[in-house]
């Protein structure tokens, strides 16, 4: 027999996070617990990684101007695209400089349904002013919008609207509940380990786990539970906030084979 629990992060950072019970929940010796399910929100495809834009002064080489866009996950190109304009528009309003004029134009090719409709122009006013992405500019968002050739510059971007790259990646579920175990000769509450996929339109991704490695219990007596999800490089997931991580978790008494 298995009893089933079922914990969330509503309100809470869906990679780190309590859940507490109303009443302290008490066990005999000899109870294991494992991971059933999983239903997470998309992970950033957009991070401290590659959301850097730049921009340069056509007259001089050594100019650059950085932005860096909200780290977020965008279903589109074109999503990503208004959030580089709302980036620049809000510079362009604060900016002290008044030498640089970051005023931007965005418009859709063609009329709304139309095939040129998929299309979308963003282009800088200041006609000395030019997006730019090369080896020395590190992290640029343009490579997310296939502007990858070699020390590529220009006024104006054309962006077809086609769904970016979902970040899949393995997850390591740490729990208070789960004993010690060794993970590279170090000591840790490991949970189980899943890979994570987002959904291209931004909804939840659901993995069921199809043989649930049990652990020992940590405590026989607790009242709260805490998680935290790392990727590989033991960082904590970014994962789209006001979405909660919802877990399912199996709760049994350990087997004990008779001799």
């Amino acid at each position: 027999m298995m009893d089933v629990i079922t914990v969330t992060s509503l309100g809470q950072n869906p990679a780190s996070f309590i859940s507490n019970f109303s009443n302290s929940i008490q066990l005999s010796e000899g109870y294991e617990i494992g991971l059933l399910k999983i239903a997470c929100p998309p992970v950033f495809n957009v991070s401290n990684d590659n959301n850097k834009l730049y921009i340069v002064k056509k007259d001089d080489v050594n100019s650059k101007l950085v932005f860096e866009i909200p780290q977020n996950f965008y279903p589109t190109t074109h999503d990503l695209a208004q959030s580089i304009y709302q980036v620049l528009t809000f510079e362009e309003n604060h900016d002290e400089d008044e030498a640089i004029d970051l005023k931007v134009n965005l418009r859709y090719q063609g009329a709304s349904g139309s095939a040129d409709h998929s299309k979308l122009t963003m282009q800088l006013i200041d006609k000395k002013l030019n997006f730019t992405a090369s080896d020395d500019k590190p992290g640029n968002i343009l490579d997310l919008l296939e502007f990858r050739i070699k020390n590529f510059s220009a006024r104006s971007l054309v962006i077809q609207n086609y769904d970016l790259t979902a970040q899949d990646q393995i997850c390591f579920i740490y729990s208070s509940i789960v004993s010690n175990s060794l993970i590279n000769y170090n000591v840790s509450r490991l949970l189980d380990t899943v890979p994570i996929k987002s959904s291209r339109n931004g909804g939840y991704y659901m993995l069921e786990v199809q043989n649930p490695v049990f652990h020992d219990v940590s405590s026989s007596s607790f009242i709260n539970i805490a998680f935290d999800i790392r990727n590989v490089f033991g960082d904590l997931v970014q994962f789209v906030t006001g979405l909660p991580v919802i877990l399912t978790l199996g709760l049994r008494k350990k087997h004990v084979p008779s001799i």
